[in-house]
């Protein structure tokens, strides 16, 4: 009985010890560098608020959908490099800045900066199923130096997606450049 028990004793140290865990991987949004695609504006200044995202995204792990649309899934290995309302408050800016470059676009603190216009985001989904498609969907408004709203706007938008983690975030980088494109479309018809 003694030996049993100090087998299975060496046993359970040996399957702690031995199954190593594979590292975490971190992503990071990537702004566009560049487009063919630029506003002329007038020279506004432009603050992004940072973006609110839903409970079920605030956290640092990515989550994806099954094929069912309701379950989630979250993982525990491929993760945010930053909280994501940052990171796309951050590659929002960035990409204004491209699309309108008369502009002076920066994310916005919690005081006044004497913006003309600040964009404020309110992300509804942001996730995506294996294979099938990434989607984003969010409401956008623009608000004067006043704080009146003078753009209120939702946008749906999906690109495909294949397998990998890779794959999703590069996409997820796209959908927020295809998002700034449309805000910067309605940035530029202003005035200041």
């Amino acid at each position: 009985m003694k030996k049993v028990l100090t087998l299975l004793a060496i046993l359970g140290l040996t399957a702690c010890f031995g199954g190593m865990t594979p590292p975490s991987k971190f992503y990071s949004l990537t702004p566009i560098q560049s487009s063919q695609e630029v506003f002329k504006s007038a020279k506004l200044n432009i603050g992004v608020e940072e973006v609110k995202v839903p409970v079920y995204l605030d956290r640092p792990q990515i989550v994806t959908r099954h094929d069912n649309q309701v379950e989630l899934n979250v993982s525990e290995l491929n993760r945010w490099s930053e909280p994501l309302s940052v990171a796309m408050q951050r590659a929002i800016a960035d990409n204004l800045a491209v699309y309108l470059p008369n502009a002076s676009v920066k994310p916005s603190g919690f005081r006044r900066e004497g913006f003309d216009y600040v964009v404020w985001v309110e992300v509804n989904r942001f996730d995506g199923s294996w294979d099938k498609t990434v989607d984003l969907s969010v409401w956008w408004s623009v608000f004067d130096k006043n704080g009146d709203a003078v753009l209120q706007k939702k946008t749906n938008l999906s690109r495909p997606l294949k397998d990998s983690y890779d794959d999703l975030v590069k996409e997820d980088s796209d959908l927020i450049s295809e998002l700034s494109l449309q805000i910067a479309q309605n940035l530029a018809r202003l005035k200041k």
